[in-house]
């Protein structure tokens, strides 16, 4: 069904399945605006400066869509779309578009690409530069819809003003070689997997999630957004103030190759998986919190930091097994000074043993049922445990034991320091 108004001199030959076409003069307080709803468009599309064109033919005027400042489409299709130059707003609204192209994309207006919601087969942007805002699903208080994109790909791009890609849902994502001169916003974005393929020296597995040589100038914001698969930033460079608030990372993330110029916020990052998150990583996000002043999570990702260095310990061959001794220690007597419970119920346990030894005869005199078993001896074991607790006690009965004496001195004391370190690490100034 086709219904148009007398004013309309828009050629829908090589249009297939129109349903509805209307056209009006103002739309949401734009002006002058051409309303384009569900078409099915199986052919190819070219839009230009002043042209709408089906199978690539290039014929000026032929759309027959001059006077309108804006065109929108409304619950279309399109097989492929192929973007010149842009004089006019092109929006497109709960569409589904196969494939979109930009051939020498450049233009000197502001937000005119706009895509709401809708479905995305592959967008594929290389070798461009964008000189206004792009914008793909932009929230606000009008749109909260989500954007599929299967396949994004931004290779050798300058976006010369803000970006934004929100609350889109990607499957497939590879951003390289790009730069980003003002604020790069990803807001509530989810990634699903990337196009890296496997490589064990880089440490790389197949599908992981690749930024790879890209300049942030200005923001970088990565808020609320999920990475289902690790998240790697390589030779990139964070110029301005960025942060990854509430971002969660189900694989872990590599930030070892990047170059961080000012402050990284990120508060309420979640790591699913911190096993592939290095060493030099968590050093850099431990870091970041500390300069900050959040002593809370500094402390978190030092205690994860520790940990991958005992990892890494364990894997060397041959193995430094003095500094791998005192990194084993830490971790079970503390899990690296972030639990206060492991060095308080070790300093009883040595203390029982400390009683055990000190009492060894009596001990072994009752297990072998030459002495018959007293009350009183709960009240004396009472006694000693509380002295031996005691790291000063000189009691005479533990100094006639001088290797139980030595060992008691060094386990309590050791576990004393731990226990004060755990319980201060997130109250401190």
């Amino acid at each position: 069904m086709c219904h148009r108004t007398e004013s309309s001199s828009l050629d829908l030959k090589e249009v297939d399945n129109i349903n509805v076409i209307i056209e009006s003069t103002r739309d949401d307080s734009i002006e002058n605006v051409k309303v384009l709803k569900n078409i099915s468009f199986h052919n190819d599309i070219l839009l230009s400066s002043d042209t709408l064109d089906y199978k690539m033919i290039k014929e000026k005027n032929r759309s027959g869509l001059i006077g309108f400042s804006s065109i929108k489409f409304i619950n279309c299709s399109f097989s492929f779309i192929s973007i010149k130059v842009i004089d006019k707003k092109y929006i497109f609204e709960e569409c589904d578009m196969s494939n979109i192209s930009f051939l020498q994309y450049q233009h000197s207006g502001t937000n005119r690409l706009i895509i709401v919601g809708g479905l995305i087969g592959t967008f594929h942007i290389e070798k461009k530069q964008f000189l206004e805002k792009f914008y793909i699903n932009k929230q606000d208080g009008k749109n909260d819809r989500i954007t599929k994109i299967n396949t994004l790909i931004i290779k050798d791009t300058i976006f010369e003003k803000n970006f934004k890609l929100h609350n889109c849902v990607v499957d497939r994502i590879l951003i390289e070689d790009t730069d980003f001169k003002e604020n790069a916003d990803f807001y509530m974005s989810e990634f699903r997997r990337g196009i890296l393929e496997e490589d064990s020296k880089e440490k790389i597995n197949k599908d992981d999630i690749g930024f790879n040589a890209i300049n942030f100038e200005s923001l970088a914001l990565f808020g609320d957004t999920v990475f289902h698969k690790k998240l790697i930033f390589k030779y990139v460079t964070f110029k301005g103030h960025n942060h990854f608030k509430s971002a969660v990372l189900h694989k872990g993330l590599d930030l070892e190759y990047t170059n961080i110029q000012n402050e990284i916020n990120f508060y309420g990052l979640t790591i699913l998986n911190t096993s592939t998150t290095s060493q030099e990583t968590c050093r850099i996000i431990k870091h970041q919190f500390e300069k900050l002043g959040n002593k809370i999570e500094a402390n978190k990702y030092h205690a994860l930091e520790l940990e991958q260095k005992k990892n890494t310990l364990e894997a060397e061959r041959p193995r430094k097994w003095l500094e791998y001794i005192v990194f084993k220690m830490h971790s079970l007597s503390s899990k690296h000074s972030t639990n206060w419970f492991r060095p308080l119920w070790l300093s009883l346990l040595v203390t029982i043993m400390t009683v055990f030894f000190v009492n060894i005869e009596l001990v072994m005199d009752l297990l072998t049922q030459r002495l018959s078993f007293k009350l009183e001896y709960f009240y004396n074991v009472w006694n000693e445990f509380f002295k031996y607790l005691y790291i000063l006690n000189k009691d005479e009965k533990l100094v006639e034991s001088p290797f139980i004496f030595l060992l008691n001195k060094i386990f309590l004391g050791y576990l004393y320091y731990q226990f004060l370190i755990s319980v201060r690490k997130d109250t401190r100034k």
